[in-house]
C-alpha cells in the first residue's frame, strides 16, 4: 500500500507563538467569537477613505455605520498589504517610508487609481480601533468561528482528539494543534482510539481544516487515513487523502454551511466498519474498460481530469508499488506514489486531491 507523509499541520506547529495556540476547542472557540463579536463591516467607495498619520504608523478614516461616525481605523500588518493593493502602491516600499509620506502615496493611489471603486472594510473596535481586512465587496466571508463550531459539533462524542506527543504533560502549548492568529484558524485532530485495518497493518483517521475571515486563505478540510502523527506533527504513512476547498467568493457561507460542515461531520461521525469496507471495495473493484472500444487505464484516468503525462506516471507507479494498474485502490496508490516525486506542495495537493475522487468509483 502506497502511502505519504504530510508536513502541512508540521508547518503550523513549527511557526505558531504561544499566543495563537489554544488546549481546547472551547477556549479557540471563545477567542474566535469574542473577535468576532468585536468587528464590524462597511462599504466605503475607495476613493472617499482617508490616510494619515496616526502615532508613527498609518491609520485609515472609514465611517462606521454602527455608530454613525468616522472612525480612524489602524490597519494589521495583513491589512496594510490589501490596502496597497486597492490603492496599486508597493507595500514593500511604503513600509520602509516615514508615514507622513507613506500616507501621501496610499491616498494618491486611492483617489486616482484604486483597484476597485468599492471597497469591503472588516474592522474591529474594543478599545483600538483597526481594520483587519479590506476586500471586494462580493468577498463571501466564512467566519473563524463557524469552521470551529462545525469541528465542535463534529465532536459531539470527544472521539477526535489533539494528537498524542512526548512532551504533552510537561508543555501542552507547545503540543497543542489548535491555533489561531488575526488572519486564519488551524486545526488538527485525529481518532486514535479506533484504528482501521487496512492490508495487514493499523492506521487511524485524522483531518485538519484551515480558513481565514480576512483573505489570508480559503476554506481546506483534509482527511486521511494515517500510520503514526511524531512529536513534530509530521503524519506519517498517509493515504486516502482527499481535500475540500471552498473559495471565498459570493455563495462561500452556503457553500460552506451546506458541503463543508455536512461533508466534516459526515467524516467524523462515519464508523470505521463503514470505511473498511469502502477500502476493500475499493481493493476488489476493477477499473471498467471498454476493451472494444481501445480503453486503457491511462485513458480512464484522462477521462476523469488527468493529464497523459499524470496518468501514465500514476500507471507505471501502480504497477511499480502494487504489481499491478487493475483495480482502483492499485490506481489510487499509484497516484500516491506519483504525487511523492512532485517538488511542488501544491501540484502534489491537487492531484491527491483528484486521487480521493477515484474513490467514489469502488462504490
Amino acid at each position: 500500500m502506497s502511502t505519504l507523509n504530510l508536513n502541512a499541520a508540521s508547518k503550523q506547529w513549527f511557526s505558531r507563538p504561544d499566543d495563537e495556540r489554544y488546549l481546547s476547542l472551547a477556549d479557540l472557540k471563545t477567542s474566535v467569537m469574542q473577535r468576532k463579536r468585536e468587528s464590524w463591516t462597511a462599504t466605503p467607495q475607495t476613493a472617499q477613505m482617508r490616510c494619515m498619520p496616526s502615532d508613527g504608523g498609518i491609520a485609515v478614516e472609514v465611517y462606521d455605520g454602527t455608530k454613525g461616525e468616522n472612525r480612524q481605523l489602524v490597519p494589521t500588518n495583513w491589512a496594510f498589504g490589501q490596502l496597497c493593493q486597492y490603492a496599486q502602491a508597493p507595500a514593500s516600499y511604503l513600509r520602509k517610508l516615514p508615514a507622513e509620506l507613506a500616507c501621501i502615496n496610499l491616498q494618491w493611489g486611492l483617489e486616482r487609481s484604486p483597484l476597485r471603486d468599492e471597497s469591503l472594510v472588516l474592522a474591529q473596535s474594543n478599545g483600538h480601533n483597526q481594520i483587519r481586512a479590506i476586500t471586494s465587496t462580493s468577498y463571501g466571508r466564512i467566519w473563524d468561528h463557524q469552521v470551529v463550531e462545525a469541528v465542535e459539533k463534529a465532536n459531539h462524542d470527544e472521539r477526535w482528539q489533539i494528537p498524542a506527543a512526548s512532551y504533552a504533560t510537561s508543555n501542552p502549548k507547545r503540543a497543542t494543534t489548535l491555533y489561531a492568529s488575526d488572519r486564519d484558524v488551524f486545526i488538527f485532530l485525529v481518532d486514535p482510539k479506533n484504528p482501521i485495518e487496512v492490508g495487514g497493518e493499523q492506521l487511524f483517521r485524522g483531518f485538519y481544516t484551515w480558513n481565514s475571515e480576512v483573505g489570508s486563505a480559503t476554506f481546506g478540510l483534509c482527511t486521511f487515513l494515517y500510520r503514526y502523527v511524531c512529536d513534530n506533527r509530521i503524519i506519517w504513512g498517509a493515504t486516502d487523502v482527499q481535500e475540500l476547498r471552498i473559495r471565498h467568493t459570493g455563495g462561500a457561507p452556503e457553500r460552506f454551511a451546506y458541503e463543508g460542515a455536512k461533508y466534516l461531520r459526515r467524516y467524523a461521525e462515519e464508523s470505521t466498519t463503514k470505511l473498511i469496507e469502502g477500502i476493500k471495495s475499493a481493493q476488489n473493484k476493477e477499473i471498467p474498460l471498454n476493451e472494444g472500444r481501445g480503453d486503457t487505464v491511462e485513458s480512464w484516468l484522462q477521462d476523469r481530469g488527468f493529464t497523459k503525462a499524470q496518468a501514465k506516471a500514476s500507471v507505471d507507479s501502480a504497477i511499480a508499488e502494487e504489481g499491478r494498474a487493475r483495480t482502483i485502490w492499485d490506481v489510487v496508490n499509484g497516484i500516491t506514489a506519483y504525487a511523492r516525486s512532485m517538488p511542488n506542495a501544491d501540484d502534489r495537493v491537487a492531484i491527491e486531491q483528484k486521487a480521493g475522487k477515484l474513490m467514489q468509483y469502488a462504490i
